[in-house]
């Protein structure tokens, strides 16, 4: 550490080397009831305070990101921790970018209580105490010169000026040139031992905080993450009345999250009263999940219930190697191949009183059993000229569920094409929808590789209108088909987000933004793909066309060879009786 203020007379030891006493036992505050009370940390403000505590310790440079429910205590907890930095320590300066005016002159007041209420012999000598900022001084310049700044957002904010805390509060809600901003506050920590900076904030929707948390959940960037919903926060609780009651949804979500019916009255409590009814907006506010924090808050092509449904859905696949090309890349799977079975049962003839005829009923006696293979669809979408992934999504023609997705980044078209054949015939010859904007070549290579149950290019405006001049395969994404499929996708996961069990495609869908309603124009926000969305709105649009619905031959057997070591899928699926002939 920075070398500490001397001290005479009571040995205050404890309070300079330990943030955790001088908080617990210097530090009063103002609480929500306005009582002036010791500062006792919560379970939360406890959680970061060790991390705080590991970095200095092993002199590791403290990057923190905390995206966080409102009024958890956060900022209290960092203001103290900077108050602690700089009145503890010698030449420490400790800046504070809020986003409003009156929230940067909120901290100066929680500093000027935590100062006022310090034992003399702790307060050092100060030259300025206003909303602009302390400085911790003499007038003759023999005091521990370290000051806490106080600033609202604004492009050159402590630009040329060396930090040693820099704390941005409520970051998601920045305006203007956030970059600029960025790029002026970036060089005035150093990186070294004993440096801090604090990113923390309620969301705010699809913006550079969720790219910053993203990279930091990810681990691309220095910043260690904490994620605190308001079921961390154990004040948030109120005393169940006799005959309390949940409703079926909040009984799933009370079991989902290990809630007590105290916090589920809560949490209806604040819906209610503090809300007006909007569950959504009370999650923005108050999210349980990091997902639910930026979907609630956020404006996309896909509405924000359906995202929160589907991620509370998600699944981990089995990942199964595929024999067509030596790659690292596994194929993510999380329904195996079905096949579906008709029985046929003996009849016979009963009186019917109300036909006053007799008729032909059903038996138990089973006289013949036939299994067929379940049909599916596969999207392909390309990587074009190599910036996105090329994505193959497999969907089951019947209940629609995706089942199975392959990604490559940098893969030939040769192999790609190989690989997409080897999954097409382990999902019973699947149809495939190949997007072929850049280029014919995955269908070209298909069919010379013998496989024949490709997507003919149909027009989308007329889908009854036959091919002229030839048999063209694969998907074409124009400003008329691309609506279409998204249309389709949307339409399906609004009534169902289970579909989709695949939590890379929620993720997608987060930042799969309208840009112009006017136009129906929608794209990946910047920095983000589409990949797996349009590969997957290709397969669901493409499983209902006239060319899917012809139902693969009947077999007598499935092959249960492909995926012995996998778990039967759980869904029943129903086939209509009758054999089709696949024409495409």
């Amino acid at each position: 550490m920075k070398q500490q203020v001397p001290l005479s007379g009571v040995d205050y030891s404890k309070t300079i080397f330990s943030p955790r006493w001088f908080m617990e036992n210097m530090l009063y505050i103002v609480d929500k009831k306005n009582n002036l009370t010791k500062f006792r940390l919560n379970e939360e403000q406890s959680r970061l305070l060790e991390h705080v505590e590991f970095c200095l310790a092993n002199e590791i440079p403290i990057r923190m990101i905390v995206l966080k429910a409102r009024q958890i205590g956060a900022t209290t907890f960092f203001t103290a921790l900077g108050f602690w930095f700089a009145a503890m320590n010698r030449n420490i300066t400790y800046g504070i970018v809020a986003h409003l005016l009156k929230s940067a002159e909120s901290v100066f007041q929680k500093c000027k209580v935590f100062y006022n209420n310090l034992p003399k012999e702790l307060q050092p000598a100060t030259t300025q105490m206003s909303s602009e900022g302390i400085t911790f001084d003499k007038k003759n310049g023999m005091g521990i010169n370290s000051k806490i700044q106080f600033a609202t957002v604004s492009e050159g904010v402590f630009r040329g000026q060396t930090l040693s805390y820099l704390h941005l509060t409520e970051c998601a809600f920045w305006e203007g040139n956030v970059q600029a901003i960025e790029n002026s506050l970036a060089p005035t920590v150093s990186i070294n031992p004993n440096t801090i900076i604090v990113r923390e904030s309620t969301a705010n929707g699809y913006n550079f905080f969720k790219d910053d948390w993203d990279r930091a959940v990810s681990k691309k960037s220095e910043y260690t993450p904490f994620f605190f919903g308001w079921q961390d926060h154990k004040e948030y609780t109120l005393p169940v009345p006799k005959g309390f009651e949940l409703t079926e949804k909040e009984e799933l979500l009370k079991k989902k999250y290990k809630l007590t019916d105290g916090q589920m009255l809560w949490r209806r409590y604040q819906i209610d009263n503090n809300y007006n009814g909007n569950e959504m907006w009370f999650a923005q506010e108050n999210p349980m999940t990091p997902e639910e924090a930026f979907v609630a808050a956020g404006s996309g092509v896909f509405d924000a219930e359906t995202i929160v449904e589907g991620y509370n859905n998600v699944e981990e696949p089995q990942k199964v190697v595929l024999n067509s090309v030596s790659m690292f890349e596994k194929l993510l799977v999380w329904e195996e191949p079905q096949s579906g079975v008709e029985k046929i049962y003996a009849q016979k003839s009963v009186w019917s009183d109300e036909k006053q005829d007799y008729e032909l009923v059903d038996t138990d006696l089973v006289v013949e059993e036939y299994k067929y293979t379940i049909p599916y669809t596969i999207g392909v979408d390309t990587s074009g000229m190599g910036a996105d992934y090329n994505q193959v999504v497999v969907v089951n023609n019947i209940t629609k569920n995706v089942a199975a997705r392959f990604e490559k980044k940098n893969i030939p078209e040769e192999q790609l094409a190989a690989v997409v054949v080897e999954i097409a015939q382990m999902y019973n010859n699947a149809l495939v929808a190949p997007e072929v904007n850049y280029s014919h070549e995955i269908c070209n290579y298909m069919v010379k590789m013998g496989y024949k149950n490709l997507y003919i290019t149909e027009n989308v405006a007329r889908q009854d209108v036959k091919v002229v001049g030839g048999i063209q395969y694969g998907w074409k994404t124009t400003s008329l088909t691309k609506p279409a499929v998204i249309s389709t996708l949307r339409s399906r996961l609004t009534s169902d987000p289970t579909l989709i069990p695949d939590k890379s495609f929620w993720y997608e869908a987060e930042y799969y933004l309208m840009e112009d309603t006017r136009l129906n124009k929608m794209n990946a926000a910047s920095g983000h793909h589409d990949d797996i969305i349009m590969a997957t709105a290709i397969a669901m649009y493409v499983s209902d066309s006239f060319q899917a619905k012809q139902t693969p031959k009947m077999v007598r057997e499935k092959s249960e060879k492909m995926f012995p070591h996998m778990i039967n899928y759980k869904k029943k699926i129903k086939i209509k009786k009758g054999v089709y002939n696949n024409n495409a």
